[in-house]
């Protein structure tokens, strides 16, 4: 997914890059701050230890923040839903009509439902997403500022 091209050159992220527990409590777990234009056309969640969730899927969600760390005119770009027993290794994933970033907006990974299971809950994975250039100018980028 992201992982395909260097990230880096459109995002950065937000906090420590860490695997999110789909048993704990639902909060947002972090994002990635977007450096230059583009546009995300497929969000995802690849599983790093197996899912265990048989009366209650686990959810996950992905926002464009037009203000980092801040939820105030937040979109809802796509929900991935996790399935009880999701091996390791697999990637749920949706894909979205693109959604365009431009400097200084966040892309919000956020954990909506918990796993729930009749015997341990339990599964843990990372936030994934595609996008693709968005070609822009500096010129036409509002939130580029040239520096003095």
């Amino acid at each position: 997914m992201s992982s395909e091209r260097d990230y880096g050159q459109y995002f950065i992220p937000k906090q420590a890059y860490a695997v999110d527990d789909l048993a704990g409590s639902p909060a947002v777990w972090g994002g990635m701050i977007c450096v230059k234009n583009c546009k995300v056309s497929r969000v995802g969640f690849v599983i790093v230890t197996t899912v265990l969730a048989d009366a209650v899927a686990a959810q996950v969600e992905f926002n464009r923040r037009p203000t980092i760390a801040s939820a105030t005119g937040e979109v809802l770009m796509g929900t991935v839903i996790i399935p009880d027993e999701a091996a390791v290794g697999a990637v749920y994933y949706t894909d979205i009509d693109p959604v365009s970033f431009a400097p200084g907006e966040e892309l919000s990974f956020e954990h909506t439902v918990a796993a729930d299971d009749s015997g341990s809950q339990a599964g843990t994975g990372y936030y994934v997403f595609e996008f693709q250039d968005d070609p822009e100018y500096v010129s036409n980028s509002t939130n580029m500022i040239e520096s003095a």
